[in-house]
């Protein structure tokens, strides 16, 4: 979508079809799932109104931000730019990389992944590119990774960052800015997207996002989109993997609803792929890198392919998967969850304001 902006107004690459602008803001709401919007709509009328009248798209498999928010940058998909999920294992270094705040000195960005970035095939067609966003990812690795060539404009509230925004689009200079709210994703995790925390900021992010909806510049355009949708886990639908006896078990990352397993070399998949089957049927989708190829959700040539695990854990339905030997202690706390292949967490809003209607 990012792609399709820039070539709204540069006339290459828009792949969506956008009308001609001079300037485009993108707003990407982290978590807002196409599903979440609509059952919540009575909260927030003006993107739910919107939403009526609009189509949706999928976003990325993994359905996770590490993942979509880098093909969002680099218009490419996972197979391709190579971020493969939340986390991978790394075998050399014998440890689990977090491809979302795990970057470090060690640990580069451009090591990793070396796609040209659409911010910079903005700025080589000369248009300027902006990220409006909380401060503390203004020189975040991940940052780095996907909108390099960018002007990170921090601003801390709802308002502050709408008002940024409306600032970027009155200029004259085409530009192509980048609004994220990730604040609804985090309130997910903690809370679920039932809970009265969640409506009240999906209630503040629509009266946002309409102010500047509503007083758009005539040359400039308005997209929203989300980087995936959400899934409630109740506690009860948690899976505890440490309670299956998986002996060559070496690693366990990715999301809880999109396990990737690590086996030791030399171990028979297959028989661990019947055992995880019989232990996890109904709530939970086992799968090999192959059968993921076979099924379109891999290509056949993916990038970084030595951080792919052996085994996928796809939870179906509200269910997750925790490994307490290598999870985290407060992510068992988590409600809301994404990563796998379910419609609720594919499925995601394309709003058009603006100059993106024409």
């Amino acid at each position: 979508m990012f792609i399709s902006a820039l070539g709204s107004i540069t006339g290459k690459s828009n792949r969506l079809g956008f009308g001609k602008s001079n300037k485009v803001c993108v707003i990407l709401v982290d978590g807002l799932g196409s599903e979440n919007l609509r059952t919540a709509g009575g909260h927030a009328p003006f993107l739910n109104a919107a939403l009526k009248v609009s189509k949706s798209i999928n976003t990325v498999f993994p359905s996770t931000t590490a993942s979509a928010i880098t093909s969002f940058g680099t218009a490419m998909s996972p197979s391709e730019h190579g971020v493969l999920g939340y986390s991978v294992f790394d075998r050399k270094a014998a440890l689990v990389r977090n491809l979302l705040s795990g970057w470090d000195e060690e640990f580069v960005p451009s090591d990793f992944q070396s796609a040209k970035s659409v911010s910079e095939l903005a700025l080589e067609n000369g248009v300027q590119t902006f990220t409006v966003g909380p401060a503390e990812y203004s020189d975040s690795g991940f940052t780095k990774l996907n909108m390099s060539a960018a002007t990170y404009v921090p601003a801390r509230t709802f308002d502050e960052r709408i008002q940024a925004t409306r600032e970027i689009l009155a200029g004259k200079q085409s530009s192509l800015t980048y609004l994220y709210f990730p604040e609804l994703d985090s309130i997910a995790h903690s809370h679920g997207v039932a809970s009265v925390e969640w409506l009240q900021k999906l209630e503040d992010l629509d009266s946002a996002i309409k102010s500047l909806a509503n007083n758009l510049p005539k040359d400039a355009g308005l997209l929203i989109t989300a980087d995936h949708g959400i899934v409630d886990v109740p506690k009860a639908n948690q899976i505890m993997l440490d309670e299956i006896d998986l002996p060559d078990l070496i690693a366990a990352s990715g999301d809880p609803r999109n396990t990737f397993l690590y086996f030791q070399p030399g171990t028979d998949i297959a028989a661990m792929k019947v055992k995880l089957d019989q232990e996890l049927a109904g709530r939970v989708i086992v799968a090999t890198v192959d059968e993921l190829k076979d099924a379109d959700w891999l290509a056949d040539e993916v990038a970084n392919s030595e951080y792919l695990p052996e085994l996928y854990l796809l939870s179906t339905g509200a269910y997750a998967c925790y490994h307490r030997g290598f999870c985290k202690p407060q992510s068992l706390r988590m409600v809301g969850q994404h990563g796998s292949i379910s419609q609720a967490e594919l499925s995601v809003p394309l709003l058009r304001f603006g100059t993106m209607l024409i």
